[in-house]
C-alpha cells in the first residue's frame, strides 16, 4: 500500500477527473448505471474487474472511480495496481485517452506521480 500524501491525493483526484472526461471523449462512458443487484454482484465478484458481472467500462465508471474517490476522501492508502494491462485487453486501442489516464492512475498508485 502506498501511503498517500497531499501531492498523491491531488494527482489522483485530477487523474480520476481526466479518466472520466477521457471515457466520455472516447465514447465509452456507460449510458446508464447498472441495476443495483448487478452492482452488488460485481462488488462480490472474485473475477478481476468484475467482468463476469459488468462491462469493463461500467466497472471503471461505477465501481473503480467511486471507490478511488472514497479512498481519497478518507485519506486511505492506495493499493498498488496495474489496471492498464486489463484495459488494453477489454478496451479498443482507439480509446487512447482512457488508456493514457489509466496508466497515469497506475503510476500514481504505485508511487510515481512524476
Amino acid at each position: 500500500m502506498i501511503k498517500t500524501n497531499s501531492t498523491h491525493r491531488i494527482a489522483l483526484s485530477k487523474a480520476l477527473i481526466q479518466l472520466e472526461t477521457g471515457m466520455y471523449q472516447d465514447g465509452i462512458w456507460p449510458n446508464e448505471e447498472p441495476a443495483e443487484h448487478d452492482l452488488k454482484n460485481a462488488m462480490e465478484s472474485a473475477v478481476p474487474f468484475a467482468v463476469d458481472c459488468l462491462a469493463f467500462e461500467s466497472w471503471l465508471a461505477f465501481i473503480f472511480i467511486p471507490k478511488m474517490r472514497v479512498l481519497l476522501t478518507h485519506e486511505q492508502p492506495l493499493p498498488p495496481m496495474q489496471i492498464t494491462p486489463a484495459a488494453e485487453i477489454y478496451l479498443s486501442s482507439a480509446n487512447q485517452r482512457t488508456l493514457s489516464q489509466l496508466q497515469r492512475i497506475d503510476n500514481i498508485a504505485n508511487g510515481n506521480i512524476g
